[in-house]
């Protein structure tokens, strides 16, 4: 009888530590999702917003969104990406190539309008016809030229005739 009620009592003392113990996970668990902050479904910006630039290994080094993306200019096998920051302008050099930044970003905003240049087409103030193709000036005074060749002339003309 004895090692019975032995028996009851050491069932009774680990059923008492186990629904205690669980119920401190469950209010400690409860109290993470109230603190838990949530970011709201509209504010999130959508993948089409974000510019992503992958390096030449195919891995993402850096992502802006489209609104304060300028132009991206090519040297060989490094581009800068020129992009506006809390209203000053800055630039960030990486490893690739602008048919890789087409590649993974299938926008309108992007056109490719030289060999050397893509430009957020959101961000152009006017076209000037030349010899050479032309120039295009961006909102930004203090950005230079682009220029436009020949061959991407077409491009851009097309742009501007859809906007």
């Amino acid at each position: 009888m004895k090692q019975q009620f032995l028996s009851i009592l050491k069932n009774l003392l680990f059923w008492n530590f186990m629904t205690h113990s669980f119920s401190k996970k469950r209010k400690k668990a409860m109290k993470r999702k109230k603190n838990r902050t949530t970011i709201p479904k509209n504010s999130a910006p959508k993948k089409s917003d974000l510019a992503i630039f992958k390096d030449d290994k195919g891995i993402v080094c850096f992502s802006i969104q489209l609104s304060a993306l300028f132009y991206i200019e090519s040297d060989t096998n490094y581009i800068t990406v020129f992009y506006a920051n809390q209203g000053k302008m800055e630039k960030y050099l990486m490893r690739s190539s602008l048919k890789m930044v087409l590649e993974e970003n299938i926008t309108d905003n992007l056109v490719r309008c030289h060999r050397s240049y893509i430009v957020n087409f959101d961000k152009v103030k006017l076209y000037k016809k030349d010899k050479d193709g032309g120039v295009i000036e961006l909102l930004n005074d203090s950005l230079p030229s682009i220029p436009v060749s020949k061959s991407y002339i077409e491009n851009v003309l097309h742009k501007f005739q859809f906007q």
